[in-house]
């Protein structure tokens, strides 16, 4: 009895402690998930993912359909085709910088009965083809270096080959054979990749030649630098570019010619100047207005020597904007005739749109930097790294440059910053509606990292009214990475002229949540999500890309 008295007793102990224990366990639990809740509303982390963007999807896929979330309009017809860099190793060898991923191709195409085909595929450059089938990243040049790095040997095949990985863009330009006209991808060198716009195949590799650029001249000069932002000649079928002629024989200057292109191969020389040895300027864009061509000539140089060393295009980019201002090229399509202004030094990558006014002035409209670090420092490992990355500071100014031809004056005034938007001037990837290409417009629409000032990781989506009718707009998720808009307006009805801003931005996002993308359809008015369709895939990040109407 006495064996069983203590036995219930020793039993009732252990259960009681037991109680205690679960009790303070449970508290324990709970002060800890409200510590971990105190320090993310102090610290949040809204990255979930975000490293995908910059990771390798070497999937390929041709014509899958995909769905959105509600029926989209049946007059969205034609094909969205966006271009970045997919794969960034190949065997043991890795790519250093993000903007040398082999290129990949993506294309959403628009049946107009509410039907939508997805495909990928990488672009088949013989950088591409020579990589994967050595299993190692072939010599040729980049605008970063690998790891291991390239010998001496391999630095000297890679400069022979010059740089064939058109990542960038996809443009479309009139064509005799076809009545779609012939699709391009490109980046910024003179060579491009013809490709099919249905299939995403790689057609061929092109090498246009302009006349003045051949005979003797190809042994002085290599044509190299160019732009994957060709813009249309004002009232034409003919596109601008504009080509940087490297000299490679001593004693004589670089070249720039202003070229118009016809087709993909026939091309003419507008006009060309010299620049010295040690002023090869680095430019990306520039912007037209039906009498003028304009080019920002920002005080990043390229230094031949430095880039024949290394077989980088980073290590042979050098700001000089301590010491020079930038350098202004206003070109008379008509006449040739070239006019040059100077404007305090900055830098900068993408023009957004220029007109002229009644009083013979021109304006241009550009997010600008302080100096070219915005772009140096986009290493892979800084961008994988939540702490370094955390540290960039991708912001620009949005700036209003005016240039008038009859005081050869030119006047800068950044956009002031709005009171409930602060990030709304802060944007670079700029799209417009393109019906108002070259003309007075209001409204632009581009992409912030950052936008908290906090963590890289947050991007946000921006609409900025440059007229001050109160539209500035924000689009933003947390974990949601969105890429460059892409802006079709809406049809108009009735001949009826329809706003500025009524369409919609074609955009696609990588949900960090689910790692998968989906293509956004985004009303370009309220900047509110309209449509969803998420991807059989993943996108990792795209640069550039363009709707092309009844391409299907």
């Amino acid at each position: 009895m006495c064996s069983l008295v203590n036995t219930n007793i020793i039993t009732k102990m252990f259960t009681s402690l037991f109680r205690i224990l679960m009790f303070i366990a449970t508290c324990w639990t709970e002060v800890d998930l409200c510590l971990r809740r105190s320090s993310n509303e102090k610290n949040p982390v809204h990255d979930k993912g975000f490293d995908n963007l910059f990771r390798t999807n070497t999937e390929e896929l041709e014509n899958v359909p995909i769905h959105f979330d509600k029926p989209i309009p049946r007059w969205i017809t034609g094909t969205l085709i966006r271009n970045g860099p997919a794969q960034f190793e190949v065997g043991n060898r890795s790519f250093t910088h993000m903007f040398d991923g082999f290129g990949k191709l993506y294309s959403w195409r628009f049946q107009g009965n509410g039907s939508v085909y997805f495909s990928t595929k990488f672009i088949k450059s013989e950088f591409y083809k020579k990589s994967i089938s050595l299993s190692d990243i072939s010599p040729y040049v980049m605008f970063g270096s690998t790891q291991p790095r390239f010998n001496p040997v391999q630095t000297l095949l890679a400069l022979w080959r010059n740089m064939d990985n058109m990542n960038v863009n996809i443009y479309r330009f009139p064509s005799e054979k076809s009545h779609r006209g012939d699709f391009v991808s490109l980046t910024d060198v003179w060579d491009n990749y013809e490709i099919d716009p249905s299939s995403l195949g790689t057609i061929g590799y092109q090498h246009p030649t302009v006349p003045s650029t051949g005979g003797i001249n190809s042994f002085i000069f290599r044509n190299i630098m160019s732009t994957p932002h060709p813009l249309p000649e004002y009232g034409t079928s003919n596109h601008f570019t504009f080509l940087l002629s490297l000299a490679v024989v001593p004693g004589f200057n670089h070249r720039i010619s202003l070229i118009r292109i016809k087709s993909m191969m026939d091309r003419e020389v507008v006009t060309q100047w010299t620049v010295n040895q040690h002023e090869a300027p680095y430019m990306h864009s520039f912007s037209v207005t039906p009498n003028y061509v304009i080019l920002f000539s920002a005080p990043l140089f390229f230094n031949f020597h430095a880039f024949l060393v290394s077989g980088s295009v980073l290590k042979g980019l050098q700001w000089h904007g301590s010491e020079e201002n930038m350098t202004i090229h206003v070109i008379d399509i008509k006449s040739g005739i070239i006019r040059t202004f100077t404007a305090p030094p900055v830098f900068y990558m993408h023009h957004i749109n220029a007109f002229e006014t009644w009083t013979n002035e021109i304006i241009i409209d550009l997010p600008t930097y302080r100096d070219a670090s915005v772009i140096l420092n986009l290493k892979t490992e800084t961008l994988l790294n939540r702490r370094k990355r955390n540290k960039l500071n991708p912001h620009s100014v949005l700036t209003r440059y005016g240039i008038n031809l009859n005081k050869t004056q030119v006047s800068v005034k950044p956009f002031p910053e709005s009171v409930k938007y602060p990030c709304v001037t802060k944007f670079d990837m700029p799209i417009i509606n393109e019906n108002y290409r070259s003309r007075n417009y209001c409204y632009v629409y581009g992409f912030v990292p950052k936008w908290d000032d906090k963590q890289y990781s947050q991007f946000a989506l921006v609409k900025k009214d440059l007229c001050g009718n109160g539209k500035d707009r924000m689009w933003f998720y947390p974990n949601h990475y969105p890429a460059e808009m892409w802006f079709i307006p809406f049809p108009a009805v009735n001949s009826t002229n329809l706003d500025e801003d009524a369409g919609y931005l074609l955009v696609p996002v990588l949900d960090g949540q689910k790692n998968v993308s989906y293509l956004a359809i985004i009303d370009a008015v309220s900047m509110k999500t309209s449509f969803t369709a998420y991807l059989p895939t993943r996108v990792p990040e795209t640069f550039h890309g363009r709707f092309f109407p009844g391409i299907e």
